[in-house]
């Protein structure tokens, strides 16, 4: 409990000395005030906004692009990673179109995706996945890479079968991994949707956030990316927190005794 309160005083005096940084900067500043909002009228347009339906359509609207990206990244991501985390003739016959394409920035990626799925969810999707797929990939590779190998020799010993391996040893070893990969790239996936939505969008936290810029608003305009950034934040305590609740194993979230 003692800790716990520590934390909470820790990350409370935090975010109390990053509005005073803002209000300092606020005042130190040349920008023109009505453009460089105080801390106390974002939290309340952000407030007041979360009581508005266009701003539950568009965080539902994010969400759901979010959840389908991440969601297609993981069923790529996870079994390439255990393919080539298990076959070394596969990683080096795959790692130059890996290398490849791995670079290629998923903003870039945009205009090619608004030309094969229009300005719809389609589009979103396929940014996200593109952009999340690499760090659940490699995660899930070095996860399958970092088992001990002495595990594997004990099941071949006992006569498993190789399903038997994967199933029993190796996926379990290496799930911490994965799950890391998950939350990073939900994260990423969250930043490039509402990324492609500012662009290219219809909806969603990105759209609102463009048409509070051109219509001048910047009050708005901070609120929304507070909006956004609590999302985040809300989502990977959330990931994180079924981590600690499903990966008992890990040295990680292994309850203190």
């Amino acid at each position: 409990m003692k800790s716990g309160a520590t934390r909470i005083a820790k990350g409370t005096a935090g975010f109390a000395g990053a509005v005073l940084v803002w209000e300092l900067l606020r005042r130190l500043s040349s920008v023109d005030a009505r453009d460089f909002p105080s801390a106390l009228d974002i939290a309340n347009v952000a407030a007041a906004s979360l009581a508005q339906q266009a701003t539950l359509d568009a965080i539902g609207a994010t969400l759901q692009a979010w959840a389908m990206g991440v969601g297609l990244a993981i069923l790529i991501g996870i079994p390439l990673g255990i393919w080539l985390g298990r076959s070394r003739a596969a990683e080096h016959a795959t790692r130059p179109i890996v290398e490849f394409i791995r670079p290629i920035p998923s903003v870039a990626l945009i205009p090619l995706a608004v030309i094969w799925f229009g300005l719809g969810v389609g589009m979103k999707i396929f940014i996200i996945a593109f952009a999340c797929t690499w760090p659940i990939l490699f995660n899930a590779k070095a996860g399958v890479e970092g088992v001990d190998p002495r595990f594997i020799e004990t099941g071949r010993a006992y006569g498993l079968s190789r399903l038997s391996v994967l199933l029993r040893i190796v996926l379990p070893a290496a799930l911490p991994s994965m799950a890391t990969g998950v939350r990073i790239a939900a994260a990423i996936g969250l930043a490039l949707g509402i990324t492609a939505e500012m662009i290219a969008g219809r909806s969603g936290l990105g759209f609102l956030l463009e048409s509070s810029r051109i219509a001048g608003r910047a009050t708005e305009v901070f609120a929304t990316v507070l909006v956004a950034g609590c999302l985040g934040a809300l989502l990977n305590s959330s990931l994180l927190a079924l981590e600690k609740r499903v990966l008992l194993w890990s040295p990680d979230h292994r309850p203190a005794s």
